[in-house]
């Protein structure tokens, strides 16, 4: 007896929640991919969300590039058939964000502007979606792009505060902001968002960030530590 589309939606939330384990975001791309109607609006931007996950874990650059190229197809799609809703902009600006990252120079510049165009659309549509993930992903961008290309981090800062201002608790966020602050010399404000992401509530929804992030906030702080000391 086949699943309705209700039930591979619900099983495949629940898979990316266990994301932990990668193999069980790969298990929810399988299930959503043998449904009946998969290229519905709800299945689309879901595939395009499992599969960036799987990109950022992936161990080689081209098995990134397939996750994220595979995603930003599906991302297009739902973008397409709800213009108005978050979701497909949001993880379509995410994907090609991060494709930006492995191309070569012609294509990531190509990547990043389109990234932008797509993460200020969903900034637009709802900022605070994903625990004010449009902002957060749009301020992480402006981070490495030249103002002249609409980057900055005159931009990204305030980007990054206005994320912060809607969901304070999210570690991602803030292991960004700090990042970037310590590249322009600004410790003591970098040292803040650390001290802040260590003593944030857990939120069981993001476990598996929650627990990279607080890891990688510990090291810098480490890191600073050493270099004040020398």
């Amino acid at each position: 007896m086949k699943q309705s589309l209700e039930e591979i939606i619900r099983r495949a939330d629940e898979l990316y929640d266990e994301r932990g384990h990668p193999r069980n975001v790969s298990a929810s791309v399988k299930l959503m991919e043998g449904a009946e109607d998969a290229g519905s609006y709800e299945v689309a931007w879901r595939l395009g969300r499992a599969l960036f996950f799987l990109g950022q874990e992936a161990q080689s650059k081209e098995e990134a590039r397939r996750s994220h190229a595979r995603a930003v197809s599906f991302c297009q799609r739902a973008a397409r058939l709800h213009a108005r809703r978050v979701e497909g902009h949001f993880w379509l600006g995410v994907n090609l964000a991060l494709l930006a990252q492995i191309e070569n120079p012609l294509n990531a510049l190509r990547h990043a502007l389109s990234a932008s165009c797509s993460l200020k659309r969903a900034v637009q549509l709802d900022p605070a979606y994903h625990a004010a993930g449009p902002l957060r992903v749009l301020a992480r961008l402006q981070h490495k792009l030249p103002p002249l290309l609409g980057g900055g981090t005159s931009r990204a800062r305030a980007n990054f505060e206005r994320a912060i201002n809607l969901a304070p608790a999210n570690t991602v966020t803030r292991l960004y902001f700090a990042e970037m602050l310590l590249e322009i010399g600004d410790k003591g404000h970098a040292r803040a968002q650390i001290e802040a992401l260590l003593n944030a509530p857990l939120d069981s929804e993001w476990a598996f960030e929650s627990e990279r992030d607080r890891k990688i906030a510990r090291k810098l702080l480490d890191e600073m530590q050493s270099n004040i000391e020398r």
